[in-house]
């Protein structure tokens, strides 16, 4: 089997996010129901959160594809008191658990500590004791294993969160206009963290 070699691959784990980040990539053109082709890379979406949907993902779009650079993309729960919906975060520091890693960014965009979990986390009891624990400003439940498969492959990558949800607003889809009305007055900015 030949393997070929691509600039960028973008994840997002659900097609809403997906759908977010087409609309402010250069050519982008839906290839598949969970695809997109641009210029310069493809972008990708399970359509399901956490670990093991994030490396059935994964292997299925490494699967003989060497990339240059690989970034994961999407929503994120506030745990820093004042962040705003729609606010993006450039991610340098992974907890979960026990384990830490960090991973040098790009200064285009504001950097974050997250901390990624098993479940979802709505309660805001559950969300400042995360916060107080761990120094983490957001939550997912993807990030920390993407930069620890990135890492051990010595993969250059990124991850670029939004704020999705905080303790006084739920989490809603379709995402309010803000999170979108954000994510294109920045496009210059998330552009220069994908393409690294």
């Amino acid at each position: 089997m030949t393997t070929r070699k691509s600039q960028l691959l973008i994840l997002a784990p659900f097609k809403a996010e997906a759908r977010i980040i087409a609309a402010i990539l250069p050519d982008c053109r839906q290839s598949a129901t969970s695809g997109w082709d641009f210029s310069g890379g493809r972008l990708a979406t399970g359509n399901a959160s956490g670990r093991d949907a994030l490396f059935l993902l994964l292997n299925k779009e490494l699967s003989g594809i060497n990339y240059d650079r690989i970034v994961l993309f999407g929503a994120a729960g506030a745990l820093a008191p004042g962040l705003e919906i729609g606010q993006l975060f450039n991610c340098n520091r992974f907890i979960h658990a026990d384990l830490k890693l960090d991973l040098p960014v790009s200064t285009a965009l504001p950097t974050a500590t997250v901390v990624t979990v098993d479940q979802p986390v709505v309660a805001n009891e559950a969300r400042c004791q995360l916060n107080t624990s761990f120094n983490a400003s957001i939550v997912d439940m993807e990030s920390y294993f993407f930069a620890a498969a990135m890492h051990e492959k010595s993969q250059n990558c990124a991850v670029i969160r939004f704020v999705s949800d905080t303790a006084s607003t739920p989490f809603a889809l379709p995402f309010p206009a803000s999170i979108i009305q954000n994510i294109a007055r920045h496009r210059a900015q998330i552009i220069e963290v994908f393409f690294g």
